[in-house]
């Protein structure tokens, strides 16, 4: 609403806040002046709004009018004569449902309700003529928290603020009762400040504050309002309401970036488990978004993609860079409110190392979570018709070059992985005629040397070479080759196995 200056005088503007729990901020702006001051009170509390500035020396009417959020014409409410700044006696109306009052002073006196919200215009005359006019603003705000305390333990509390009319808030925040500073989420077209608990605890429990500053105010100025939380301590909150999504199955070369996807759900907090074979499931990397907390247990070369932005918007995924022992089933949940949202990734790892002697050079293939993976083979990619002999373990696979190295042995030599899902992962290795040491190059690259990673669909079947055991007993052995039948009893002994080699791929 516009108040051209000429009609209005000398005025002054003004905001009052109505908190019920707790408070949030808003700051209207009335004809482009800047907002000199901000009332603060609590919902159906007493709200008492000052006419004069300084008390009148001469006798002056004092009129209030209310124009409501609903309206846009000034109604008339009270008015009386004022004498050195006190009345000549009070009086009341009761309107929109409530009772106004004047008081001695000459302020307005009512309890604040959503009836009552709107502009309020103290106007002082004398002989008809206008001396100033006083403009309040009287806005509404509506505080929940949810559930009702005392809450159930693991269960999220919700810290809500709901303003009307909606604005912009200088600054909020809530507080924990701590004195730590939550995350909140502040929506200015819709006028709500939010903070939430999750996973509470009897920790928890405590006072938690609301402060506030709003436009106008002297920018020290923080407007404080608090609430109580309470914990039922006896009572457990159990989530029945959990979507699965479908699990996936991935490869990774070791050391190189995976990425480990949760339900893209804005989520309050994400859990991430790690299950290798044979063992039991550990959390080893949790994330709570409002309290803006982490804690990663056991893998640092394990973090969180982006928390300043994508997490903080609860969207969470993570980078891995695994070595070869990180293999295994990684379940990602995340919870929002009363809901819980689960996501599997099974993951294998391919490691590959050389190592040569005065007759051959030995290139090994190590890998983990064998109970994806399809088929693993050498092959030499200037002439993948050449069949590469092949030693096995469980774990392993080796071929050898022969040394020295001639024309037709030399060149890029291939480990490819197969999943049962049809995506595999490769890895490459240069054997060169120079009499420097071959290496192996950790990261991806172009030839003639280095790594090529793949995960695209690979629909030709390919034979399994561990289908025939017998076969490769009958080969030649490199020297030092351990040669086993891959019918192990359970999951726990292939691993075992495959620790022996852990030393070969540090």
């Amino acid at each position: 609403m516009l108040f051209p200056s000429s009609t209005m005088g000398n005025y002054f503007h003004a905001f009052i806040l109505v908190c019920s729990g707790s408070c949030f901020i808003i700051s209207p702006l009335l004809a482009g002046n800047v907002l000199k001051d901000v009332v603060m009170v609590r919902e159906d509390t007493s709200v008492t709004l000052s006419c004069f500035d300084s008390p009148p020396t001469s006798s002056v009417l004092v009129t209030w009018k209310m124009m409501s959020a609903r309206e846009d014409r000034w109604s008339y409410l009270l008015s009386a004569n004022c004498i050195d700044g006190q009345t000549d006696g009070r009086s009341s109306r009761v309107f929109g449902g409530r009772t106004f009052e004047i008081s001695a002073d000459a302020s307005l006196i009512f309890r604040a309700a959503a009836a009552v919200q709107g502009h309020y215009s103290c106007v002082i005359e004398r002989h008809d003529k206008k001396l100033q006019e006083r403009i309040v603003l009287l806005a509404l705000i509506k505080l929940t928290v949810t559930p009702t305390p005392p809450v159930t333990v693991d269960s999220t509390l919700r810290l809500a603020a709901q303003v009307s009319p909606a604005s912009v808030a200088a600054w909020g925040t809530w507080v924990s009762s701590s004195g730590e500073q939550l995350y909140t989420e502040i929506s200015h077209d819709k006028g709500s400040l939010l903070s939430k608990l999750p996973r509470i605890t009897s920790k928890d429990i405590g006072v938690y504050t609301c402060r506030i500053r709003v436009h106008g105010n002297n920018a020290t100025s923080v407007s404080e309002h608090r609430v109580d939380v309470t914990v039922n301590e006896s009572a457990v909150f159990s989530f029945k309401d959990v979507t699965h999504g479908v699990s996936r199955s991935l490869a990774s070369l070791s050391h190189s970036p995976v990425t480990l996807t949760c339900p893209q759900i804005l989520g309050d907090y994400v859990l991430l488990y790690w299950e290798y074979p044979g063992k039991e499931m550990e959390l080893i990397f949790q994330f709570d978004r409002w309290r803006r907390s982490s804690t990663s247990q056991t893998k640092p070369q394990l973090h969180l993609i982006d928390p300043t932005s994508l997490a903080a918007a609860g969207n969470f995924s993570f980078l891995l860079r695994p070595a070869l022992k990180d293999g295994g089933l990684y379940l990602c949940e995340v919870f929002l409110d009363d809901k819980a949202f689960s996501q599997a990734s099974r993951l294998s790892v391919l490691h590959v190392y050389a190592k040569s002697s005065s007759s051959a050079l030995d290139l090994s293939c190590m890998y983990s979570e064998r109970s994806q993976i399809k088929n693993i083979r050498w092959s030499y990619v200037q002439d993948p018709s050449r069949l590469l002999q092949s030693a096995a373990v469980v774990g392993r696979i080796t071929t050898s070059v022969a040394l020295p190295v001639t024309n037709e042995t030399a060149g890029l030599y291939a480990c490819t992985l197969y999943l049962k899902n049809g995506n595999f992962i490769q890895y490459m290795y240069t054997v060169a005629m120079a009499n420097t040491d071959p290496t192996v190059s950790p990261g991806p690259a172009l030839p003639p040397a280095g790594v090529e990673q793949s995960l695209s669909h690979h629909s030709r079947e390919v034979e399994n070479i561990y289908e025939n055991p017998d076969d490769l007993r009958q080969q030649t052995p490199p020297q030092g080759a351990v040669y086993m039948d891959l019918k192990p009893t359970g999951e726990l002994d292939v691993y075992k196995e495959l620790d022996r080699y852990n030393q070969c791929c540090a």
